[in-house]
């Protein structure tokens, strides 16, 4: 006699009590692992990156790319298909589309946008496959490997032929200086003193600064990585002429900072929009620092494709490389110490950070120094 196949009942018994067994949390009914869609699978991943989101492990604005892509995706392979059925030719044919026309159906991604699509879509399908809700890996094939690095090398360089580097002269960022009206001139002294970028300028709490010492110690906010940066004269007198005309009006929870905007908000944040079910709808990146930095390059004649702010940072590094103390460097930067002397280096003295900021200077102003702490006057014998 032959064995009766299992009703659709017995079929959810059995994976339920294989999930338990296993250790797993039972599967939601609707998601099936033969039977999930493309869209499940993007929202199910969604929900988890909104989770994350939440909790501060990562940005908004990460989310909002996880978003932009999956919902991509979603709309190429048809969010009804089920997910198994997604094969290698779609991958390529999505790849292609990438190329031509983007996430958005208006321009073609380059090689760096096309990376974090990418990054983003195989860390989809990788949550899927370890969180038990589909059988077997999705394969994508070769076509939709990330981009090389002999490719990301060569994108790099079309851009500076193309663009020239991203770098400003001396004379550049004196110009900068000389013409930035407060709180960006401090801004900008805070990119070449040591490196700063606009987030590590927005979200610099004032308690980090020692007045006395001419340092600022904190931890970067993009990577938590301990940070000392001496200040030259000029940076430390931009920081108290910021703090004494910060705007009055400051929204809570934003007291300690030392930069806002006039409206008390910090100068980057990204604006969550929240459909009624409660779950973000998109997100919008608000950045002051570089609008104002955009502005003041226009107005100056030093626009260009690629230079930004940021472009702050990379000459500060290109410059400070001339002293050849990578750790010192490292630390002024908020860049984590590679190999192990990141394990076995404890402390770098401030002479050895001084020594790279006072270098930056030179090359800046034609002279080198940073403030002191004033020495003791000695006592007079009587």
């Amino acid at each position: 006699m032959s064995e009766k196949a299992p009703r659709p009942l017995s079929k959810r018994y059995l994976r339920v009590a294989a999930d338990l067994h296993a250790g797993r949390e039972p599967r939601s009914p609707n998601l099936s692992a033969d039977a999930v869609t493309v869209k499940q699978l993007c929202n199910h991943y969604l929900t988890y990156q909104h989770r994350r989101s939440q909790a501060g492990e990562i940005g908004p604005r990460w989310f909002e790319d996880c978003r932009t892509a999956l919902e991509s995706l979603a709309s190429f392979v048809g969010p009804g298909r089920l997910a198994l059925d997604v094969s290698p030719d779609d991958f390529l044919r999505y790849r292609q589309k990438l190329l031509r026309t983007g996430l958005t159906g208006r321009k073609g991604l380059g090689v760096y946008a096309l990376t974090r699509a990418i990054t983003v879509i195989r860390g989809m399908l990788k949550y899927a496959y370890e969180m038990n809700l589909i059988e077997h890996p999705i394969r994508y094939g070769k076509a939709f490997d990330r981009p090389s690095a002999t490719l990301m090398r060569k994108s790099r360089r079309a851009a500076v032929l193309a663009n020239g580097k991203r770098l400003f002269d001396a004379r550049e960022v004196r110009s900068l200086i000389d013409k930035a009206q407060d709180p960006l001139r401090a801004q900008i002294l805070l990119g070449i003193n040591g490196g700063f970028g606009n987030t590590d300028c927005a979200y610099l709490p004032i308690s980090t600064v020692d007045w006395e010492r001419s340092i600022i110690e904190f931890d970067r906010p993009k990577t938590g990585t301990e940070r000392v940066v001496p200040l030259w004269p000029e940076t430390l007198e931009a920081l108290r002429k910021a703090l004494a005309t910060r705007s009055k009006r400051i929204d809570k929870g934003f007291e300690h900072l030392l930069f806002l905007t006039e409206a008390g908000k910090p100068c980057v944040r990204q604006n969550v929009h929240r459909a009624e079910d409660g779950g973000i709808e998109n997100v919008v990146h608000v950045d002051t620092i570089s609008n104002r930095f955009r502005l003041l390059l226009g107005r100056l004649g030093l626009k260009r494709k690629g230079v930004g702010f940021y472009t702050l940072r990379h000459t500060f590094r290109t410059w400070a490389d001339e002293v050849r103390d990578q750790h010192a460097i490292h630390r002024i930067m908020g860049h984590t110490i590679p190999g192990m002397s990141g394990i076995y280096v404890e402390e770098i003295s401030l002479d050895r950070l001084r020594a790279v900021v006072n270098h930056v200077r030179s090359k800046l102003f034609g002279t080198a120094e940073t403030s002191q702490p004033a020495a003791p006057t000695p006592a007079t014998a009587t």
